[in-house]
């Protein structure tokens, strides 16, 4: 019991906790929401992208690199904002938005991973952050999935009502990328084109590599730490 408890505290303390309860409630929250998805769909995206910030400051190693990352965070959230003002609807503001986005959801993605990969103690913020990457890797291939529906609306073959305007903009590419992601593979929503087909299949690959090598990283990790600490007693 006395174990669980420092995991249990470093959840509500550690610097991903936050941030992983806020993608979790996203989630939750807006196939709930019913009106104003939009509006639900961006404060939620500001929330986030605010705690990341938080993170990067955690895990950046320089003063520099945390300059650069505010920037950027910066950008997200103009970006973000100027979603209310032009709509999704023109192409090229589109397109421009959701690749920077993912962009900087894959800075982010690589540096939360070389904390989980590093050789500190396994804790309960190192294994939120884990499971903060695992949930980032379905958010960036939603946002590639986008870029290609938002070129060509052939390369997805989608039911009509995830398109009706009551629906969070790209939010079928959320569904999709994430039941892609964990290979439970509906078939409700199929890609058409060899390129969009190809990512798909790169992305089931290489969700379960990652499970994978991150479960074997943190045991090796903790059987390692326990036996120093018994060497030590």
């Amino acid at each position: 019991m006395s174990r669980s408890r420092p995991i249990f505290e470093a959840f509500l303390k550690g610097r991903f906790s936050l941030f992983l309860t806020t993608m979790v409630a996203m989630f939750f929250i807006m196939p709930i929401v019913r009106r104003e998805r939009g509006v639900v769909d961006r404060i939620f995206s500001w929330v986030t992208i605010l705690v990341l910030l938080s993170c990067m400051r955690a895990i950046s190693r320089t003063r520099l690199y945390f300059i650069l990352m505010a920037v950027l965070t910066g950008i997200n959230i103009v970006l973000t904002g100027a979603g209310n003002i032009i709509s999704y609807d023109v192409p090229a503001f589109s397109i421009f938005a959701m690749g920077f986005n993912a962009f900087y959801y894959i800075l982010v993605f690589f540096n939360i991973m070389r904390f989980v990969l590093s050789d500190e103690e396994v804790t309960g913020d190192k294994i939120c952050g884990a499971i903060s990457a695992y949930m980032l890797m379905g958010v960036i291939w939603a946002q590639i999935y986008t870029i290609f529906y938002t070129i060509n609306p052939e390369c997805f073959r989608i039911p009509e009502q995830w398109l009706n305007p009551d629906t969070v903009y790209s939010f079928w590419a959320y569904y999709f990328s994430f039941t892609t992601l964990t290979t439970l593979g509906y078939g409700d929503i199929t890609p058409q084109t060899p390129l969009t087909q190809s990512y798909a299949v790169m992305q089931a690959a290489i969700g379960q590599i990652f499970l994978g090598v991150i479960v074997a990283r943190l045991i090796a990790l903790h059987i390692s730490h326990r036996r120093g600490a018994d060497h030590e007693g």
